[in-house]
């Protein structure tokens, strides 16, 4: 067997609140919500939206008495370290890590404010060492989960054991005197929800072969929040999927030359699952055969778009159903963020070789 070396991803687990809504139940809620829009268009969003089910941290009815961003908050800060807790410890126990042995936390969130992070809280319900370091990321928004996974590589790298957890409650967003049409798609799309990773040095497999960054320039409102008084307002650019057409491709083919790659060595593509269309505005960008994104289109449905954790359940799926790139190939884990930008990892599996 050929050795193995360098950061390796452990386990991942996910956790959900037990609040489950169906798209088709949603669409009556949104068109007396956004009563200007044409109720058959938001029939027609929910329908063309690629989600089946997303979680809620409460029912729609309790979300919609929360009026006040600090409500909202306050639920944030309490109900967030819970999936939180319940996420990386199924991932310890996945990883066979008692949580004293982990090094360093590096916790990602972005839809609500808690100072002192969640970490602080987070450590201490699951017995980490006060000397664990803690790393809390909380501007990324949806590129974070695969931001976290290459920090927590570089961490193993130099023989730590990392923990990452994302958690969004984005339910908890809404600003209902916020009739846009982002806020709308916002609505229909994204779901609440929790996943954790276990990174550890060498001697593993599947192994964080190399990570990467890219800014797009002078695309910074193309997706992000706006804080305002009444909370955090949802910014969604429309043209998101044309940026992605127009700017991806040759982002991706550097990352892949500077470790050594071509899009031919790429075997497994695992995407955030912004949506339907920037699924699709993939596979056609990068010629995909129609199943290519399964496991994205499947968290899609499944969940909706978690945002920074969404990057963390398809890597769960797709460990789960035990897929992989064929041997020689690598699989391209890829998500979208703020900024705008790309984070990028390469997962190899280490195969058997004869003596």
């Amino acid at each position: 067997m050929r050795a193995r070396s360098g950061p390796y991803l452990a386990s991942l687990a996910t956790a959900f609140p037990s609040h489950l809504l169906a798209q088709r139940d949603a669409v009556p809620l949104l068109q007396g919500l956004f009563a200007d829009e044409d109720p058959e268009l938001v029939r027609r969003l929910a329908e063309h939206s690629g989600v089946a089910t997303r979680h809620l941290v409460l029912p729609p009815a309790d979300i919609l008495r929360l009026a006040r961003f600090g409500q909202r908050n306050a639920c944030y800060q309490e109900a967030s370290v819970v999936l939180a807790e319940t996420a990386a410890r199924r991932a310890l126990e996945r990883a066979r890590l008692a949580p004293e042995q982990v090094d360093v936390v590096l916790d990602v969130s972005c839809t609500g404010i808690a100072i002192p992070a969640l970490d602080v809280d987070l450590a201490q319900r699951l017995s980490l060492r006060a000397d664990a370091r803690r790393v809390p990321i909380t501007e990324s928004g949806c590129a974070a989960g695969a931001l976290g996974l290459g920090l927590a590589a570089n961490f193993a790298a130099l023989g730590q054991r990392a923990l990452v957890v994302a958690v969004e409650l984005s339910s908890l967003t809404l600003v209902q005197g916020d009739r846009s049409r982002a806020n709308l798609v916002a609505s229909l799309l994204f779901g609440d929800g929790a996943a954790a990773a276990i990174v550890l040095p060498g001697g593993g497999t599947p192994c964080i072969a190399a990570a990467g960054s890219h800014l797009f320039p002078d695309t910074r409102t193309a997706m992000g929040f706006d804080v305002s008084e009444d909370g955090l307002r949802i910014v969604l650019d429309k043209e998101l999927p044309a940026l992605l057409r127009s700017h991806l491709r040759p982002v991706v083919e550097r990352f892949l030359a500077r470790h050594g790659r071509v899009l031919a060595d790429v075997g497994l593509h695992l995407v955030h699952p912004g949506g339907r269309r920037v699924l699709e505005v993939y596979r056609e960008l990068f010629g995909l055969p129609d199943d290519a994104l399964r496991c994205s289109e499947e968290a899609l449905r499944r969940y909706g778009n978690l945002s920074s954790a969404s990057i963390l359940a398809v890597l769960d799926l797709a460990l789960e159903a035990h897929e992989r790139p064929a041997p020689g190939r690598d699989a391209l884990v890829l998500a979208f963020g703020p900024g705008l930008s790309a984070e990028m990892l390469l997962l190899r599996w280490e195969q058997e070789s004869a003596p």
